[in-house]
C-alpha cells in the first residue's frame, strides 16, 4: 500500500538517481567544452561535490524506505544504508569547502591533469 512516507522516502532516493545522472551529464559536457579527459573531471570538487550529495539522498532514501516500509529490512540493512548516508555528508561537505576555499576546477589530488 501506497502511504506519504512511503513515497516520500522513494522519492529521495529517486532523486539521488536523479542527480547522479544529472552530474555526470552536465559534467560529460562541461568536459568536452574544457578539453579535460575523464580523469581530471572526476577529480574536482565540480562533480565530486554534486555526486556526494546525490549519493546521500539515494543512501538516506534507501535506509528511510528500508526502515519504514510495510516490511521493514533487516537491521543490518538499515545500519548499512545509515552508515553510507553519513560517510557521503562528511565527504559532501568536505567537497564543497574545498571548492569555495580553492577553486571548483582544481584537482583534489595533486597530480597534474592536462
Amino acid at each position: 500500500m501506497i502511504t506519504l512516507p512511503s513515497l516520500l522516502f522513494d522519492s529521495l532516493w529517486v532523486l539521488g538517481l536523479a542527480g547522479a545522472l544529472a552530474t555526470m551529464s552536465y559534467m560529460s559536457w562541461y568536459r568536452n567544452e574544457h578539453g579535460w579527459k575523464w580523469a581530471r573531471t572526476l577529480s574536482v570538487a565540480r562533480t565530486l561535490a554534486p555526486l556526494c550529495i546525490s549519493f546521500v539522498l539515494f543512501c538516506g532514501g534507501m535506509a528511510l524506505s528500508g526502515a519504514t516500509s510495510a516490511w521493514p529490512a533487516p537491521w543490518w540493512q538499515t545500519f548499512a544504508w545509515s552508515l553510507l548516508t553519513l560517510l557521503f555528508a562528511i565527504q559532501a561537505i568536505q567537497y564543497v569547502l574545498l571548492g569555495q576555499r580553492t577553486s571548483w576546477d582544481t584537482p583534489i589530488e595533486r597530480t597534474k591533469h592536462p
